[in-house]
């Protein structure tokens, strides 16, 4: 497998409090600053029949101090769409890790959480649909990891054409639990890598 396509450097989001659902947009300094930060398949059919693999890592960054986040503060998701400028909401999820469990962050320096979500996925113009399976692995500063079983992609988009330019964008976000107390010392998030591999 190579690297095919990857997308643009990704802007650091500030974990917010409260409940939410963030999409990581494109670094100030790239062209398309400020906006979601996609992913694009090659079109002109050089992925229609063919397995691909779609990677996204990344971490949060946990300031010094002693503090407990909630038992779900957190997950990452991959997420898709046959149609430009689409929003990387709960709908468009098609791979999701495990919501991190409880952990306790007790350092005089800041630490992280590392966090890495993947997909493989195959389609092609006659069926015009995608399908595949995902696996995603978290863990948390006190070295404690968690993979996520793998299973099969949920929401996946339909009438994709593989000729089309992109036939399908994919993009990164974060769901935050309504109390998850990572942002004492304002957590933020980052997205290291985002690639499409074949």
């Amino acid at each position: 497998m190579y690297i095919i396509a990857q997308a643009p450097a990704a802007a650091p989001i500030t974990v917010s409090s409260g409940a939410s659902t963030v999409a990581f947009n494109v670094i100030a300094g790239e062209p398309g600053a400020g906006t979601q930060c996609n992913l694009n398949a090659p079109g002109s059919n050089k992925l229609n029949g063919q397995p691909f693999t779609v990677r996204a890592a990344g971490n949060i960054v946990l300031a010094a101090g002693t503090y407990t986040s909630s038992a779900l503060p957190i997950l990452f998701a991959i997420n898709a769409a046959n149609t430009a400028s689409f929003a990387a909401v709960s709908a468009n999820q098609v791979f999701s890790s495990s919501t991190v469990g409880i952990f306790t962050q007790s350092s005089a320096v800041a630490t992280s959480l590392e966090w890495e979500v993947e997909v493989q996925v195959q389609g092609d113009n006659t069926g015009a649909k995608l399908m595949g399976r995902g696996s995603a692995l978290t863990m948390t500063p006190s070295g404690v990891q968690a993979f996520t079983a793998i299973g099969t992609l949920a929401s996946t988009p339909t009438s994709v054409n593989f000729a089309a330019e992109p036939p399908v964008q994919f993009a990164v976000s974060l769901t935050t639990a309504a109390s998850n107390l990572l942002n004492i010392g304002s957590a933020v998030a980052n997205l290291t890598s985002f690639v499409l591999e074949a």
